[in-house]
């Protein structure tokens, strides 16, 4: 997706946004500045998303919508650990602190993510060991693909089994680090499937 459509995006959530503060819509506020954090994560411009999600939150907290708070703050994280490896053990801080109301009432996806977004913080820290601790990066992997092997998410998936091929090549362990990477080319194909199905409708 091109630059210009997340920017157009941006300016409809922004629009949104105004009409939900001017009719005192407070989930919808809510909602719509989470909207606008995930647009600009998707857009890599991690900087301009941090204060729409921490604005989400705070109106979250305002109105007690715990389950969307805690939607927040894993954006919030995601947020972080894309500003690079220095981010990692605050962003690992965010997702403890949200993973216990994502657990308990979150959908298959949002669970999918936080499990995601922890092996990936501990992935990025530089002073995390795999071979020391292994179950803390594989267990939310495997939790994870788990999930997302019901709802057919294809880029998480594929992004969970590349995670876990990474886990496995720290650990020497190849045959495993082969299985996970041929899941990973798996969903990879899936995903690119569509747009090879549309471009064969042109001709």
């Amino acid at each position: 997706m091109t630059l210009d459509f997340f920017m157009q995006a941006a300016a409809v959530a922004n629009s949104l946004f105004s009409t939900c503060y001017k009719y005192n819509l407070q989930v919808e506020n809510a909602s719509v500045l989470l909207l606008l954090a995930e647009i600009y994560k998707k857009s890599d411009n991690a900087v301009l998303g941090l204060p729409y999600a921490l604005a989400s939150q705070s109106f979250c907290k305002s109105f007690n919508l715990d389950l969307l708070e805690a939607s927040a703050t894993l954006t919030l994280a995601e947020l972080w650990l894309a500003l690079g490896s220095s981010h990692a053990k605050r962003a690992l801080s965010l997702v403890y602190q949200c993973l216990p109301m994502i657990l308990g009432h979150g959908g298959l996806e949002l669970r999918a993510r936080a499990h995601i977004t922890l092996a990936k913080c501990h992935l990025s820290d530089p002073k995390f060991s795999v071979p020391e601790d292994p179950e803390a990066v594989l267990d939310p992997l495997n939790q994870a693909t788990e999930d997302l092997q019901v709802l057919e998410y294809h880029d998480m998936a594929a992004e969970a089994y590349y995670l876990k091929a990474m886990a496995y090549n720290h650990l020497g362990k190849l045959d495993e680090r082969e299985e996970a990477a041929a899941c990973f080319k798996e969903h990879i194909t899936a995903l690119e499937k569509p747009h090879n199905e549309e471009d064969s409708l042109v001709y």
